[in-house]
């Protein structure tokens, strides 16, 4: 793009050191040696990544905003271009937090973490997902793993309980709940009724940390993937979540022939999700969980251009280009 501005929204929270501190002066390197129209800016409460965003990318100009920090950052920063509407801005991601589970979606840290490869690199065209709580980019889910998620936080507050020991104690907590609710899923009209472990509705793959729920999701066909778990016992939790994690449930586009009794894959544009007693559930929008009485998620084919650093942007034309070629 001519004229190109590069916004760099930085999260000094992120992760478990400052990111001020490291990554501001590595950012005025990169754009020094670039040479490239810049600005910094830092965010100071919640929900600021996402002000300043639409705020700098709001009208026609060209503008690459770059969220710098965790997950929950780049959330924040690709909701504001979004909603500014502009053909001309672009998201970057400069992955700084604990999890960074969507660049997993194309690469490793350290891709995103080479200024110079980002800052060279190119935007390709990417699905969002329209919840009833705003835009989300990878996963949502319902069931045991979102009320893990957000169980941790009230034991984050116990003394010298880390972020892993809150972690295993939520999940002791949560074992000792019922397992598996019953849940109306509607897909495109279609309706299933069932009592489920989780339902998660997947734009990309990776959520939680690293867990590969749909491993076979691609945020280039306009289509969420729909991952159901059945109701199971607690002896067979461990094993089924290890596997659920690793994304060795699913063997391509199917369930994997030891967990197809237990687990149903969907592909849909439109997915409700409600609990049958009409009560509330804890929803899981991109890793911010709340009580909520029913998840609503449209998908919302290639709603933004996410920035890749050189090297992937190379690697994904040249497969683009071989698969063309071949006629797949």
């Amino acid at each position: 793009m001519a004229n190109l501005k590069h916004i760099f929204i930085v999260n000094p929270i992120s992760g478990k050191a400052d990111a001020g501190l490291y990554l501001v002066p590595n950012l005025l390197d990169a754009a020094k040696r670039n040479e490239i129209d810049y600005e910094i800016l830092v965010t100071e409460y919640p929900g600021h990544a996402k002000d300043l965003a639409l705020e700098r990318a709001g009208g026609e100009q060209a503008v690459r905003v770059y969220a710098c920090g965790g997950d929950g950052t780049l959330n924040e920063v690709t909701e504001g271009v979004f909603l500014s509407q502009n053909p001309q801005a672009e998201i970057a991601c400069v992955p700084c937090g604990s999890g960074n589970d969507f660049i997993r979606n194309f690469g490793e840290a350290e891709d995103f973490l080479n200024l110079d490869a980002l800052i060279q690199g190119s935007g390709v065209g990417i699905d969002l997902m329209q919840t009833h709580k705003g835009v989300a980019t990878a996963i949502c889910s319902v069931g045991i793993d979102a009320d893990i998620a957000y169980g941790i936080p009230r034991f984050r507050r116990v003394p010298l309980c880390g972020g892993h020991m809150a972690y295993n104690l939520s999940i002791l907590q949560r074992l000792c709940t019922k397992m598996g609710r019953k849940m109306l899923v509607d897909l495109d009209g279609r309706r299933i009724e069932d009592e489920f472990l989780i339902a998660t509705v997947c734009n990309g793959s990776y959520y939680g940390g690293g867990f590969c729920a749909a491993p076979q999701a691609d945020m280039h066909d306009g289509w969420l993937d729909v991952i159901l778990v059945k109701k199971i016992s607690r002896m067979h939790l461990a094993g089924v979540l290890a596997k659920y994690k690793k994304g060795q449930h699913m063997d391509g586009d199917e369930v994997a022939q030891p967990y197809r009794s237990i687990m149903q894959h969907y592909r849909a544009r439109h997915v409700r999700i409600t609990p049958s007693d009409g009560k509330t559930a804890i929803v899981n929008i991109d890793g911010e969980c709340r009580k909520e009485r029913e998840l609503r998620v449209q998908a919302l084919s290639n709603a933004v251009r996410f920035v890749l650093p050189l090297h992937l942007y190379e690697k994904q034309n040249q497969t683009a280009h071989s698969a063309s070629a071949a006629g797949i």
